[in-house]
């Protein structure tokens, strides 16, 4: 439906701005204004002011209102021309979109109620806002933590080389 309205919108040329009038008999659609076939290449027609504009199709013409953006198939039947108001998509989507915004809100909602409370700020000059160094103390422990360790890796690997000499 949408590409129906595109494909009204561009096609000027097969455009006509008065609505079908009830046809001759050996009329089956309206005919096409003589102006804006004749136009030459580049030159675009002055803007109209009618509010229907007329694209034909297969099964007779498809009206655009170009006020509500509604737009029509229209076809030639028994009694003369009627015009029938095709679907719009645009409604549901509009619907979707509201319905889909709420659905957003809801769950902003929970989430923020199920977010944890926030942590109480530290006042202005609390020790919260200080980074606490180690002390030379705190540094010389882990140093002697390193030595312990590397000690003991080393002695293990003289250990393993004195077995591995032993089995040779």
């Amino acid at each position: 439906i949408l590409a129906a309205g595109i494909a009204l919108l561009s096609a000027p040329a097969r455009a006509q701005d008065n609505p079908p009038q009830t046809p001759a008999p050996q009329t089956t659609a309206p005919q096409a204004a003589p102006a804006q076939d004749n136009a030459a290449p580049g030159v675009t027609p002055p803007e109209s002011t009618a509010r229907f504009s007329f694209n034909r199709v297969d099964d007779g013409f498809v009206r655009l209102d170009k006020v509500t953006g509604q737009v029509a198939m229209c076809s030639a039947r028994a009694v003369g021309w009627a015009c029938q108001a095709m679907p719009e998509e645009r409604e549901a989507l509009e619907k979707e979109i509201l319905k889909l915004s709420d659905e957003n809100v809801a769950l902003k909602k929970e989430l923020a109620a199920r977010a944890s409370p926030p942590a109480a700020k530290p006042e202005a000059g609390g020790s919260d806002q200080h980074l606490k160094l180690p002390t030379d103390e705190d540094l010389n422990r882990a140093m002697a933590f390193i030595e312990k360790v590397w000690r003991r890796l080393v002695e293990m690997i003289a250990n393993m080389q004195k077995e591995m000499m032993r089995k040779v």
